[in-house]
């Protein structure tokens, strides 16, 4: 049978004495806790995909400068002969 000790630091804390670990009690405060978890986990998903569809962008900028400056001196060379 599990026994447990209590935290001294937080009332809805107890110390798992078989496994070492930290248990909440306080069903609320664990809920808490998991929708601000996940809450953060898809904020840091949002900003890794903005981040990806950012570098894109720049990507395929720099492309289009590459290609607009291709044609600008194409285009002079063709009209200077």
């Amino acid at each position: 049978m599990t026994e447990y000790l209590k935290v001294k630091s937080d009332i809805s804390l107890v110390r798992d004495m078989d496994s070492n670990a930290i248990v909440n009690q306080n069903q609320s405060e664990y809920d808490k806790f998991m929708s601000l978890s996940k809450k953060k986990y898809k904020e840091k998903n949002e900003l890794d995909t903005m981040k990806s569809d950012l570098n894109a962008l720049k990507s395929d900028m720099e492309e289009i400068k590459s290609l607009i400056k291709s044609l600008a001196r194409n285009w002079i060379i063709n009209t200077w002969r």
